[in-house]
Order: structure tokens, then sequence, then C-alpha cells
């Protein structure tokens, strides 16, 4: 397995809420608190994106989208889909839009039995369903990431590497289109520091242009290879120590293109 890093895509907000300070400013590959697993990096699941606190109530809302999904057989294509869609439902979390979590719900399911896992996300999926029928938000989370985690593990254990790696870039892809959104309606220096990745990007490009030639069949991976390195170079500080303002709209458009991609292809 390669070493891409295994995001748990967990927006903390109001009803979930860690404390800030508790949380890192930004994804360091070098924190001693990051555990690795078969090679992999693998943050603290439920604390990685707890720093999104320092942004403040924002209007999440504006940033669940309800989009049509098209699965073909391009295995590849739905790891990637598995992944924005688990990324939605924390960002519909912290809407706290019932009927998108559990559109979502039903949707990881059928993504998952696309994969040839679903026996193993059922219960999970089911959970999802029904925690957000009581507005249960904090089981929402818990069983969003157990639904990540039970495929990625059951596809290392069915040795679909490629697969695990492109779930979990999936699922980076789709909350840093989120964050990109938001900073851009609403920009601050602090929040810039968020999206200062460029370390955390160069591993995700390096290792997708590892993978195997049959894991990137379609030309929607030719865009994501891109868009990786063309991200690297946005996520750095500038002089002054910030994301300007200038990159954080580049960033946003550039997320949001590839996204629709690979919704679209």
């Amino acid at each position: 397995m390669s070493r891409i890093l295994l995001l748990s895509v967990c927006l903390a907000g109001s009803p979930l809420m860690l404390l800030s300070e508790q949380a890192p400013s930004k994804i360091n590959l070098n924190d001693p608190n990051l555990q690795i697993v078969d090679g992999s990096v693998i943050p603290i699941p439920l604390e990685i994106f707890a720093s999104l606190d320092k942004l403040g109530k924002q209007d999440w809302g504006r940033e669940v989208e309800n989009r049509e999904i098209r699965l073909d057989t391009n295995r590849s294509r739905t790891a990637m889909l598995f992944g924005l869609t688990v990324s939605e439902g924390f960002i519909a979390v912290q809407a706290e839009d019932k009927e998108a979590v559990r559109r979502i719900g039903r949707e990881v399911l059928r993504l998952a039995a696309s994969l040839g896992v679903a026996g193993s996300v059922e219960e999970h999926a089911n959970s999802i369903v029904n925690a957000a029928g009581k507005s249960d938000w904090p089981v929402v989370r818990r069983e969003l990431d157990k639904t990540r985690q039970t495929v990625l593990n059951k596809m290392a254990e069915l040795r679909d590497a490629e697969l695990v790696d492109l779930v979990s870039l999936g699922g980076w892809l789709g909350g840093t289109r989120a964050l990109a959104s938001v900073l851009q309606g609403n920009y601050s220096v602090e929040g810039s520091d968020l999206l200062n990745q460029p370390e955390l990007v160069k591993q995700l490009k390096d290792d997708f242009n590892r993978l195997p030639d049959r894991a990137k069949r379609g030309r929607m991976f030719d865009q994501v290879s891109k868009t990786l390195g063309h991200l690297e170079s946005l996520m750095r500080t500038d002089a002054s120590g910030a994301i300007g303002e200038e990159a954080i709209i580049e960033i946003s458009l550039s997320t949001k293109n590839l996204v629709e991609a690979i919704y679209e292809s």
C-alpha cells in the first residue's frame, strides 16, 4: 500500500464541537500523533478537521450538493466517488440536513455494493439513516467514519490497494472543495492557514502518479494529476505568511472543477 493520507473528512461544528485549541491548525505529516498502518499515514479520525472551528459559524448548507451519481464499470472512479460521498456526508452533518444525510447514507451503500463490499457496511449505512432521522449528529458522524474505515479495511484485505488510495483521495478532495468554497465567501488569514498543505498535496500527487495505469483509466484521471500539481503550488503561504485570497479562489475553482469531472465522467 502506498503512503497516502487516509483522511477522515470530519468537519467539526457546533453540535459536534471538539475544543479548537486541541486541534491542529493544519495537517502535519511529521506529527508524532499520526499513526502508521501498513505504510499509510492515518490522522486521528475525529480530530483532524476540528480546526475548522477557527472559521466560526458558517453556512454549511450552501456546501451540500445533491448530485446524481451515475455508476459505470470503472471501479477506480467508483472508489473516488465513494470518498467524495462520505465527505459530503460530513458536510451535510455540519448543515444538520436530515434529508441530505439520509440520501447520502443510501448512496454510500449503493457505492459500496458497486465496489463489492456492501455487506461490510450495511449496518453502518442503516445507522446513518436512522440517526439522521433523530438528529443524532454525533452518531451520524461516527458511523460515517466507521463506514469509510470499514471499506478501506475490506479493500486492503482484498488487496485492492489502488482503490484504498483513491477512496482516500476522493475524501480529501471533497473536504478541501468545501473548505475552499467557504473561505472564498468569508476569507480570513487564520482560515487560509487550514489550506497550507503543500507537503500533503505533494504526497498525494506522488502516490497518485505511482498508481499503475490500470487504476487510472479514463480522461478524468489526467485532470486529477494536473489538479494536484496545481494545488501543490497554490497551497503555500506567500511573503506575508498567508495564502492570499486569489489563491483561495483558484483552489476553490480547481477542486470544484475536478469534483464535477469525477461525477460527470
